[in-house]
């Protein structure tokens, strides 16, 4: 399956039952909730009407809000090669290249497959040259 080069949004906040309240309300938004590596996710869903309004997520963070959200990069096939560009280029990779796990019921956890392809996948967040916070996705 081939899909834009921007594969996955992440909104990041504070409180998730605010934040997804805020988006079903303005957008019609739906969600469900899970833990993927170790982290409380709200993953859009369609709306009302059966529209997609974007991949991705709400996702709660300690980290400063108000940075905006994080837009993440195709990278399946190209994943090192495109870190390595990433660094050569004046970024900075912040998480390394990481498989997504999912916490389930039992605490244990899972390989899940994505929301963006449905395979199984792994991300990795940069700064770019300016010191903006991206992020890359890749099944491979």
């Amino acid at each position: 399956m081939e899909h834009s080069i921007i594969s996955w949004i992440q909104i990041p906040s504070k409180n998730l039952v605010r934040s997804s309240r805020f988006y079903e309300t303005v957008f019609d938004a739906s969600f469900f909730f899970e833990e993927l590596n170790g982290i409380p996710h709200a993953i859009f869903q369609t709306n009302k009407k059966g529209k997609k309004l974007l991949n991705g997520t709400i996702v709660e963070t300690p980290e400063p809000i108000g940075l905006g959200a994080v837009l993440f990069f195709e990278a399946t096939g190209n994943f090192e090669m495109i870190m390595q560009l990433i660094v050569e280029n004046g970024g900075k990779i912040l998480t390394p290249k990481t498989l997504i796990t999912k916490k389930e019921d039992d605490n244990q956890s899972s390989i899940p497959n994505t929301y963006i392809d449905n395979k199984p996948g792994y991300f990795a967040h940069f700064l770019d040259s300016e010191g903006n916070k991206m992020g890359l996705y890749g099944s491979n």
